[in-house]
């Protein structure tokens, strides 16, 4: 039997709270370290951050000798090539998505889709009924808990009792939480969504300098990558890997 490659978006109505980095973080992670088949579709557009990061990330390794005899050992050791990014516009995310498929020598595991940090992008709510899931990361902001969980329900609401929607849920994990601070807003949030039946992830990511570390040429430390997977070191206490874990049991991968 075929195996059928699933549709996951991370989406949010608002900049700033993680998005694209995790897209990368999970898709490397998945690729590099469960040995999953995975794409990326960055829709971000018009920065398209996510194929600047595999341009920038490609140049640092021509340029740092530590960097390409790592691509050498990982390929010793996994042997598995860069997974691919491609482009696309909102509204022909899952017409992209479904080309790689179609195209693709091997099946794969999971297409992850960065959907733009705005609500008024044309495509955003077509393609978000038309994935299999959306993950959102959330952050203790009025704003952006109003905004998430507002639109959240909406497409909830519409896609109930429609068989034909491929649309199974959507899932939300806080991001940058300061373990140091008060779990008042959070428990408040938290009640707030178990009223509105939405699904959070039991998995907190801590707020942490490591998630902004790109590869650079000045330096061998690094967290984020779309040619390596996050080092096993930075792992620890980062929340990633378990946020990876259960979304690959969640999404039985």
């Amino acid at each position: 039997m075929k195996k059928e490659t699933l549709f996951v978006a991370l989406s949010n109505q608002k900049g700033g709270v993680g998005k694209s980095a995790f897209t990368i973080l999970l898709a490397s992670y998945f690729h590099y370290v469960k040995k999953l088949n995975v794409a990326v579709v960055d829709c971000d557009s018009p920065q398209h951050s996510l194929s600047r990061m595999r341009e920038r990330d490609k140049q640092t390794v021509g340029r740092s000798d530590y960097f390409k005899q790592l691509v050498i050992t990982q390929w010793e050791q996994v042997q598995r090539k860069a997974y691919p990014i491609v482009n696309a516009t909102a509204d022909k995310a899952r017409e992209v998505a479904d080309a790689l498929v179609s195209g693709a020598e091997e099946p794969f595991d999971v297409i992850l889709v960065d959907l733009p940090g705005t609500v008024e992008a044309q495509g955003v709510f077509r393609t978000i009924i038309n994935m299999d899931y959306v993950i959102t990361p959330i952050i203790a902001d009025r704003m952006v808990m109003q905004s998430s969980l507002s639109f959240s329900t909406t497409v909830l609401d519409y896609v109930q009792g429609k068989a034909t929607i491929p649309l199974k849920g959507i899932w939300f994990f806080w991001n940058r939480v300061d373990r140091r601070t008060s779990t008042e807003v959070f428990d408040i949030y938290n009640q707030i969504m178990a009223k509105l039946n939405l699904t959070l992830l039991d998995t907190v990511i801590p707020e942490t300098c490591r998630y902004d570390k790109e590869l650079s040429i000045t330096g061998r430390t690094y967290f984020r990558s779309t040619m390596f997977p996050p080092p096993a070191k930075l792992l620890k206490g980062s929340g990633l890997e378990e946020l990876a874990e259960e979304i690959i049991t969640k999404l039985n991968l």
